[in-house]
This record gives structure tokens, C-alpha cells and sequence, in this order.
């Protein structure tokens, strides 16, 4: 399959050969690393290898899970006709997921420590190091399916909006407390922690495999046995977990069948008629209708539709890691807490730049329907708007007061709503135009799409320059805003206020006059 996907996307292959390059190029930086390592005392070893580990295992779970389409095995419900027991389909469905660059390149990272205990009597701890290799592989890509596979399915259950909304509550609080610890403590006092913190990491899953070496090392077998079990059972368990989680796809697949949501129809009840008091009401205008219909319809996918509920955990959960890495690393942490209101309004819009494709085949309702290009485009970006809006505010809000720097939270709401309006201008005309496949309705939203990669790849490069182009204006301005002249926080406000209005209402018409000329095209690359 690997085989012919490549045969007939010639877009895959060059990645693929592109990032074996870049794997090839990364390894003398790893080498020059663990041979650094090889030198150390095997207490500063074992603090290295187990951060180390441990994040490359938390990057296997959760990067996955923010960049929707990277998962690449394959989807378990080809196989429910079959009657092949989840047992049965594991092994195969493991083998097929390490065919790829990544898991090539976690291969090597896992495989390095062996040069990290290259030292002369350390060749009980090389031992240790080549047989957890192939656990610890194993137990990050089981640890990715079973993410994105529990994930999919909290997100397709009833309660998908609060799911979400835990999630990104629980990210920025975690956000502040680590950062405020962080900037309390300083560089060096965090440095200072890590020795406990590896050694509590080194008896978990998480990072056992990679602190029974240095175990052994210095001494310590019958701690090295334990780690090693413990490593052991972790893959175990990613794996047993992974299979419980194939089972229930197999026989119980995501379903809505619980008690349903019953609203009052509000837009058949908006026809001309008489009121109580006797005087007349006046129809809508049918474009309004039309808007208004849209943006309901497209909050009700915000919040029962899985593509749509991952998509916002992505665009919520993705600024609030990269702040907390950067936060902890930079000299200026403000700085990078006053980004975060911009980030999360960019990555919000800009995730809109293909919003037409998920409407599938039924998209031929707006068709049928004559919808004004305009009414689909407003109705779209508004139902965005409706949460996306007060979020970034409060977002802007949240990291001024954070930073220590209130003064300056105009200007990072100011930015963050210019920049939320410029990506949805943006996505108002490229959802017209640079349409390319997602994920079915009721299919994994973590799936990847055959024959999508260079239309997307191609889509999200164009709409990525195109809203950095857009937003340069206003951010530079914050820029000046945040380093040097902070009495003109007031100016960005009024300049993000007014430019990010003005910026969707002209992506509204400018989308809707090239929906109308491609409504009957894009219907036919939907199909």
C-alpha cells in the first residue's frame, strides 16, 4: 500500500526522500551529542538520556494529536468485514506504522545511547542499551495510536465541546503555573531540579528504558532489571491499550445514538406573519438567511463534529506548548507569554483555509440552494468567530497579566484580533479556491488523506504566506509596541480593531465573488 501511494503521489516521495535527507543530516548532531555524553559521569548521562527520552515519548503523544493528518496507519475499520481478531491485527498494523521516515529516525534516537555508553567499562550498559532500543520504539508509536485513537473517540462522543473545552482550560492553566515556577525559580534553579525529576522519571514508563543503562553503569543490576521491566511493561501496556482501542473501533464504533438535541427551528419561524400585538413582521433578507443558517450549521460542527472539535483542541493546545517550551528557554519569558493571544488567533483562522472541503458531498445544498457567495463566506467566518473572538481576548488578556506587563494588554488583544481576521480573510477566499481532501465524515480525523498532500502542502503554503503578509502591518507594530514604545498599546488596539474587521469583511466579498464563479467546480472536486 506504502508502494502504490508513493507510485501514484509523487508529492509523498519527494517527502519522503526529503526528510530521509534531513534524518541523514541529523545524524552527526547526534552522534557529536551522545559522544559528549559518553564523557560524562553516568549520573549527568542518566539526567540527559531520561529528559531526553521522555520528551521524545511526549512528542510521539502529542504532536500527533495537535497536526491532524500525520498519522499515516492504517484506518482498522477497512478490517471489520473480516472477522480478524484486534489481536491478530495488531502486529501487522505495528509493522505498518514503522514504514517511514519518522519511526526511522526515532529508530536511530533510540539506538544512540549505545554510543553514549561507549565508554570503556560501560559494555553491560551498551548491552542494556541495544536490547531497549527496540521497546522503546515500540512503545512511542503504540503510545501515538493510542492517543490519536482515544482522542478520536472522546472527540466523537456527546460531550466533544467539553472535551475541548477541559483541554485547552487545562493547558493554559498548566501554562501559568509552570511559567510563573519557571521565572520564579530562574534558569539555574530549574537545572537544579532535574536530578530528582529524572530520577522519579527513570521508574516510569515514560522513561525507564532509557535510565536502566545508566543503572548499570554505575553499578546499581538490580535497578537496571527493574527499569528494564518496567520499560517492558510500558510497551506492553501501549500495545494492550492499542488493541482495546482497535476492538471497540471494530465492534462499537463512534456513535451519536444517545439522546438527542432537540432546538427550536429558529430560522423557519423567521417567515412573514403576525405577532401577538397584531402588527406585521417583515421577512429577512434571503441572503441573511442563508448567512444565519451557515454559521448555525457550522457552530453545530464546532461542537459535534470530531474533524472540527480536533482541529480546535490543535488550535487551542498547539500556541500554549510552543509558549511553555519557549518560555522556559528565552531570557525574555513576557515576551513569548504576551505572543501566545497572537499565535492562538493564527493558528484558529488559518486552520479555516480548507473549511469548504468538509462539507463533503452534501455541499451540493448550496448549490441546489443558489446560497450567495457572500452569505456562505460571512456565515462560515462568523460561526468561527462566535468562540474564536472571545477566546483570543481573553487569551490577550490572560498573558499581559501573566508577563507582569497589564499595560500592554490592549495592544496584545489589538494584535490578536487583527491577526484572527486576517487568517479568516484569508481562509474566506482560499476555502473557495485551494480545496483539497480531509477526512470523511465519521472517519478519524487524524487520518491522512491519499492524493491530498501536494494540493495541501501547496494550499497551506500559499494561505501561510498570505496571512503573514497580511498581518505584517499590525505585528511590527506590536513589535514597537513591545520593546520599545509601550504608550502606543491604545493605537493597536483601535488599528487591530478596525484592520481586522476591515480585512474579513473583504475577504467575505472578495471569497464570495470567487465562490459564486466555482460553486459547480468545487462541488465536482468534492465528490
Amino acid at each position: 500500500m506504502l508502494r502504490r501511494a508513493l507510485a501514484a503521489e509523487p508529492w509523498r516521495l519527494v517527502l519522503l526522500v526529503l526528510g530521509a535527507v534531513w534524518a541523514l543530516l541529523t545524524v552527526p548532531s547526534v552522534l557529536g551529542g551522545m559522544t559528549w555524553v559518553s564523557l560524562q559521569s553516568p549520573d549527568v548521562a542518566h539526567d540527559v538520556l531520561v529528559v531526553g527520552g521522555t520528551l521524545l515519548l511526549l512528542g510521539w503523544a502529542v504532536v500527533p494529536v495537535l497536526v491532524p493528518g500525520l498519522d499515516d496507519s492504517l484506518d482498522v475499520r477497512r478490517f471489520a468485514t473480516t472477522g480478524i481478531a484486534p489481536a491478530r491485527l495488531v502486529p501487522g498494523l505495528l509493522l505498518a506504522s514503522l514504514l517511514g521516515v519518522p519511526t526511522a529516525f526515532t529508530a536511530m534516537l533510540t539506538l544512540a545511547p549505545v554510543v553514549a555508553w561507549g565508554a570503556p567499562g560501560r559494555g553491560a550498559a551498551q548491552l542494556a542499551a541495544v536490547a531497549m532500543a527496540p521497546v522503546l520504539l515500540v512503545t512511542c508509536v503504540a503510545t501515538a495510536r493510542v492517543s490519536t485513537g482515544l482522542l478520536a473517540r472522546l472527540l466523537g462522543a456527546r460531550r466533544s465541546r467539553e472535551v475541548a473545552l477541559g483541554a485547552a482550560l487545562t493547558a493554559v492553566v498548566g501554562l501559568v503555573v509552570v511559567v510563573r515556577q519557571a521565572r520564579r525559580l530562574g534558569l539555574e534553579g530549574v537545572l537544579e531540579g532535574v536530578p530528582e525529576v529524572a530520577a522519579v522519571l527513570g521508574w516510569t514508563p515514560l522513561a525507564a528504558g532509557w535510565s536502566a543503562p545508566a543503572l548499570l553503569a554505575a553499578g546499581d543490576v538490580a535497578g537496571a532489571v527493574g527499569q528494564m521491566l518496567v520499560a517492558v511493561a510500558g510497551a506492553a501496556g501501549a500495545l494492550t491499550a492499542w488493541a482495546v482501542l482497535l476492538r471497540w473501533t471494530l465492534v462499537r464504533p463512534p456513535s451519536r445514538a444517545e439522546r438527542a438535541r432537540r432546538r427550536r427551528d429558529s430560522l423557519l419561524a423567521a417567515r412573514p406573519g403576525t405577532v401577538p400585538g397584531g402588527s406585521r413582521t417583515t421577512a429577512p433578507r434571503p441572503g441573511l438567511v442563508a448567512a444565519r443558517a451557515v454559521a448555525l450549521r457550522g457552530l453545530r460542527s464546532w461542537t459535534a463534529d470530531p474533524r472540527y472539535t480536533s482541529a480546535l483542541v490543535a488550535a487551542v493546545a498547539l500556541p500554549v506548548v510552543v509558549v511553555l517550551l519557549a518560555a522556559t528557554v528565552v531570557d525574555a519569558p513576557a515576551a513569548v507569554v504576551l505572543s501566545m493571544a497572537l499565535l492562538m488567533a493564527g493558528t484558529i483562522a488559518w486552520g479555516r483555509h480548507n473549511d469548504t472541503a468538509f462539507d463533503g458531498s452534501a455541499h451540493w445544498l448550496h448549490v441546489v440552494a443558489r446560497v450567495p457567495g457572500w452569505a456562505d463566506r460571512a456565515g462560515r467566518a462568523g460561526a468561527t468567530l462566535v468562540w474564536a473572538l472571545p477566546l483570543v481576548v481573553g487569551v490577550g488578556v490572560l498573558g499581559a497579566l501573566v508577563s507582569g506587563r497589564p499595560e500592554l494588554a490592549p495592544a496584545s488583544v489589538g494584535a490578536a484580533v487583527y491577526v484572527l481576521g486576517a487568517g479568516l480573510a484569508v481562509s474566506a477566499v482560499s476555502s473557495a479556491t485551494l480545496v483539497y481532501p480531509v477526512p470523511a465524515p465519521g472517519a478519524s480525523p487524524y487520518a491522512t488523506q491519499v492524493g491530498a498532500l501536494g494540493a495541501s502542502l501547496v494550499a497551506q503554503l500559499v494561505t501561510s504566506l498570505a496571512t503573514a503578509a497580511l498581518c505584517l502591518p499590525v505585528t511590527a507594530l506590536y513589535a514597537v509596541v513591545l520593546w520599545w514604545e509601550p504608550g502606543l498599546a491604545w493605537a493597536v488596539l483601535v488599528a487591530g480593531l478596525l484592520g481586522g474587521a476591515g480585512l474579513v469583511a473583504a475577504g467575505v466579498a472578495v471569497g464570495g465573488q470567487v465562490y459564486d464563479t466555482r460553486a459547480v467546480r468545487l462541488l465536482a472536486r468534492l465528490e
